[in-house]
C-alpha cells in the first residue's frame, strides 16, 4: 500500500487560479509578505489529518482499500490593515477562495487520487503565517479519496 498525498499536493500546486499563488509541500514559506498574497500553501501545522481506512475486499496485505484523508492548506489573501477598513478586502477574499474551490472541483487532472473535494474553510478571518504575521484568510480543508491495495 502506498498513499499518494505528496503527489496530490504537487497536483494541487500545479492548478491555475487567477491572481493566486499556489505552493507545493517543498515551497511552504517561513514568512509571507503582502506582495506574496494571495497565496495558498500546505498548512505546516497539521497538513494531513482525519485518515480513514475501509477494507473493500478479503485478504490482508493484498486487500483492496479505500483511504480518505484531509489535506489542510493556509489561504492568506492580504495583510490585516491593508485596506481602508477591517472588511474592505472581504469580498475579494471570498471571491479568490471560491475560484480555488472551482479549480479543485472542475479539474480532472489532479493525480494520485480518485476524488478530491473542498470540505471546509475554517478559521475564516484573521490567520497567521508561520512567522506570526496576520492576514485575511482561512484554513482550507480538502477531502481526498484514494483506492489502494
Amino acid at each position: 500500500m502506498s498513499l499518494a498525498a505528496v503527489t496530490v499536493a504537487n497536483s494541487i500546486a500545479g492548478l491555475s487560479v487567477s491572481g493566486v499563488t499556489l505552493k507545493a509541500l517543498d515551497e511552504i514559506p517561513e514568512k509571507v509578505d503582502g506582495r506574496d498574497c494571495p497565496i495558498i500553501y500546505p498548512n505546516p501545522d497539521g497538513f494531513l489529518s482525519n485518515l480513514d481506512l475501509e477494507v473493500d475486499s478479503f485478504g490482508s496485505a493484498s486487500a483492496k482499500k479505500t483511504v480518505s484523508y484531509n489535506l489542510n492548506y493556509m489561504y492568506l489573501h492580504s495583510p490585516i490593515g491593508s485596506g481602508r477598513g477591517l472588511f474592505d478586502k472581504y469580498e475579494s477574499v471570498v471571491s479568490s477562495l471560491l475560484a480555488f474551490f472551482d479549480a479543485v472541483i472542475s479539474n480532472d487532472t489532479i493525480t494520485g487520487c480518485v476524488d478530491i473535494q473542498p470540505q471546509d474553510a475554517t478559521s475564516f478571518g484573521p490567520v497567521s503565517d508561520p512567522s506570526g504575521n496576520v492576514f485575511h484568510g482561512c484554513i482550507i480543508v480538502l477531502r481526498v479519496t484514494e483506492l489502494v491495495n
